[in-house]
């Protein structure tokens, strides 16, 4: 199953990210209205202004908010440690906070199915319980295909 973008940010950040845009179009429309009482630019192009303006800021800064909602939300489920590397997204200038996340970042992790911990795709056992996943997905014991290359005589 693929998840998308925007299903992986958590709910809290997709408030959050509306909530200040919101607010930064209503203070640009505010703005934009305190300015045309005061006279100091046309009249149709201070409300305009102010909101168009209010609408940037809001859009720029909720479209961060999400992308570190996204960080913290693929993290976890990667098994990394979430908060430290939404922080350094955030915090990392020029957006190389986000290159450093998806260049070092682990891949998914899925629950084992004998004892749910977490273990990578593709790992032949569970470090907690030592189940064989392999053997679970194909039913059986490895073919002896698997074991082309190595001795016949196993020991």
């Amino acid at each position: 199953m693929k998840r998308h973008f925007w299903n992986v940010v958590p709910r809290p950040a997709k408030a959050i990210a509306f909530t200040i845009w919101g607010l930064a179009v209503l203070i640009g429309l505010v703005v934009g209205i305190v300015q045309l009482r005061a006279g100091n630019l046309p009249v149709a192009l201070n409300p305009l202004l102010g909101a168009g303006m209010g609408l940037l800021a809001g859009s720029l800064s909720g479209l961060w908010v999400v992308c570190l909602g996204y960080v913290y939300a693929d993290a976890r489920r990667r098994a990394m440690p979430a908060i430290p590397w939404m922080l350094i997204a955030a915090l990392v200038p020029n957006l190389l906070g986000f290159l450093f996340y998806f260049a070092l970042r682990r891949p998914l992790v899925s629950p084992c199915p004998q004892c749910g911990q977490a273990i990578y795709t593709g790992q032949r056992f569970c470090a907690s319980c030592g189940f064989n996943t392999l053997s679970s997905k194909s039913g059986g014991a490895p073919t002896s295909s698997a074991y082309s290359g190595l001795d016949s005589n196993p020991i």
